[in-house]
């Protein structure tokens, strides 16, 4: 089984790029994300060791959704699978490992005390 889930910080803007993919386009979300590794430490202390860049894509209105709604340094949590890839570059072949995400959400980055709703009909 190949599942991929982890928590993160967005190091760019999303990029939103429409491609075409056999006669019809989709748009597919680029995201650079560093997914930390926080440890305690012996007073309970949370701190980084050693977390990963890993570059993440989405695809079709999630896409969108995410290039509209997140900013570089946003906070998510990316569910989906490992892919691996290579591409040319300089001459050379490149491999990489990222993650086609399946749902990504926006973590509150605030303590929220309380939510008050109300309608939005006109007075």
């Amino acid at each position: 089984m190949n599942e991929f889930s982890g928590e993160g910080n967005l190091g760019q803007h999303p990029e939103l790029k429409t491609v075409k993919l056999g006669d019809a386009p989709k748009d597919v979300a680029n995201l650079r994300i560093y997914f930390d590794r926080p440890v305690a430490d012996a007073n309970g202390q949370f701190e980084d060791k050693k977390g990963v860049w890993l570059d993440v894509e989405i695809w079709g209105a999630r896409a969108r959704d995410i290039a509209r709604l997140c900013a570089k340094g946003s906070r998510v949590a990316v569910k989906g699978s490992l892919i691996d890839d290579s591409y040319s570059k300089d001459g050379g072949e490149v491999f990489r490992v990222a993650v086609r995400a399946s749902r990504v959400y926006l973590v509150p980055s605030a303590k929220l005390e309380s939510v008050i709703y109300s309608s939005n009909a006109a007075a």
